[in-house]
């Protein structure tokens, strides 16, 4: 299939990518106004050494962690902390809120490019809520941390805010990412309906060609020896 067919194909069947753009155009408005709202917050901690020169074996262990691959194995570490299923769990029976369970809340964490400091990122239905957890799971998580890696400290960088409004995509965003999705699923089925009748039309125009030309008249030949006579009979 080349690329003349195709377009061929889809400007025959335009009406079917029509149809699938107003229908994800459809979709996106109504699950639009049904989504239930969403807010995220995040708070950012700094992995660093215990600073404390009156102990020289903190000291030395300090100037191990200078390296690179030492320094964000420590941090990774750190951020499978903070993913614990167990922290999460604990985090809200702190907080001691009725109703609240681990499933209807998303953590997450990332390590900043080029930095000993990890990202915590708490999403879910009400926006206080996801700033305590965040806040009570940084905690918890800084505590199980230190007690493993005592020589190192967990710094709050920048702590959660509370979101100014929810994180939904907006209409605008939730249409064009339909609208798109509708075209390419229009084009498909355009293709899908229309590459088979066009097979089958070349395939007759090839047939009726073919026999065009089988049935078309041959060149009458003359004799050689009926030209000889004509040519003597015209000579006379």
């Amino acid at each position: 299939m080349d690329a003349a067919t195709a377009f061929q194909a889809i400007r025959r069947g335009w009406y079917l990518v029509v149809v699938g753009v107003c229908a994800a155009v459809g979709a996106g408005v109504l699950l639009h106004a049904t989504a239930a709202p969403y807010y995220e917050t995040s708070a950012t901690y700094i992995v660093s050494p215990v600073q404390d020169t009156a102990n020289p074996d903190l000291v030395q262990e300090s100037i191990r962690t200078l390296d690179d691959a030492r320094s964000r194995a420590i941090v990774a570490t750190f951020a499978e902390v903070l993913q614990s299923g167990s922290v999460h769990e604990e985090a809200v029976r702190t907080l001691g809120i009725d109703g609240i369970t681990t499933d209807d809340y998303e953590f997450s964490s990332v390590i900043l490019p080029e930095a000993n400091v990890v990202q915590l990122t708490v999403g879910g239905p009400e926006a206080q809520t996801a700033v305590l957890l965040a806040s009570s799971t940084g905690a918890l998580s800084a505590e199980r941390f230190s007690a493993l890696y005592q020589i190192y400290d967990i710094v709050l960088l920048d702590a959660p805010a509370l979101p100014t409004g929810p994180s939904n995509p907006s209409l605008f965003q939730t249409l064009f990412m339909a609208g798109a999705l509708g075209s390419v699923a229009g084009a498909a089925l355009a293709l899908l309906w229309g590459l088979p009748r066009l097979r089958r039309e070349r395939a007759r125009q090839r047939r009726l060609l073919s026999y065009a030309v089988s049935e078309a008249p041959s060149s009458v030949v003359t004799p050689l020896h009926s030209r000889k006579e004509h040519r003597a009979a015209g000579s006379g």
